[in-house]
C-alpha cells in the first residue's frame, strides 16, 4: 500500500515545490535562474499553459539580456 502512495506523494511534493518557486518569483521577480527553473519545471510537468505564461513573463523582464533569453529557450 505504501508503494502505491509514494508516486502520488512524490508528485504532490514536486507540484508544491514548483508552486513555491512561482510564488517567490511573483514577490521577488529579479531572479533569472529562478525563471529558468520555473519554465523548465512546467515543461517537465507538461503544464504548457503555465510554461508559456512564465516564459512570456521572463522574456518581457529580461528582453535586453540575450544571455538569459538563450537560457530560457
Amino acid at each position: 500500500m505504501a508503494g502505491s502512495a509514494a508516486p502520488a506523494d512524490q508528485a504532490a511534493l514536486i507540484q508544491s515545490m514548483v508552486e513555491r518557486l512561482a510564488t517567490r518569483l511573483k514577490a521577488n521577480p529579479d531572479d533569472p535562474d529562478g525563471w529558468v527553473r520555473l519554465v523548465r519545471a512546467y515543461a517537465v510537468l507538461g503544464d504548457d499553459a503555465r510554461r508559456d505564461s512564465a516564459l512570456a513573463e521572463a522574456r518581457r523582464r529580461y528582453a535586453g539580456r540575450s544571455d538569459i533569453l538563450t537560457r530560457l529557450d
